[in-house]
């Protein structure tokens, strides 16, 4: 038997009430960090559903928003970078 993940927040809320009143359900879930908002993982999971219930949705504002947060993403990085101290080779005088 696999281990398995928590469910949390409002999907692990409606699961469990489903549950308890006898609902059959299932959780569709895309992989994220968990900090930021993830439209692509978000995407990733539509797109799933709409194969496997042959549905087409514009999906347009998704990829923009998926387009922007990954602009945001890079930029904590570059941020990130800036606030680690660049040393130069002389600087490691231990290092022979």
């Amino acid at each position: 038997e696999e281990p398995g993940g928590s469910i949390v927040g409002a999907s692990g809320l409606l699961l469990g009430l489903g549950k308890l009143r006898g609902f059959p359900a299932v959780c569709l879930l895309g992989l994220t960090s968990g900090y930021l908002v993830d439209p692509k993982s978000a995407q990733a999971v539509l797109k799933v559903l709409c194969q496997a219930l042959n549905l087409e949705i514009d999906m347009q504002d998704l990829e923009e928003r998926a387009e922007e947060m990954e602009r945001v993403v890079e930029r904590l990085k570059e941020m990130e970078q800036a606030q680690i101290p660049r040393t130069r080779d002389e600087e490691l005088g231990y290092i022979r």
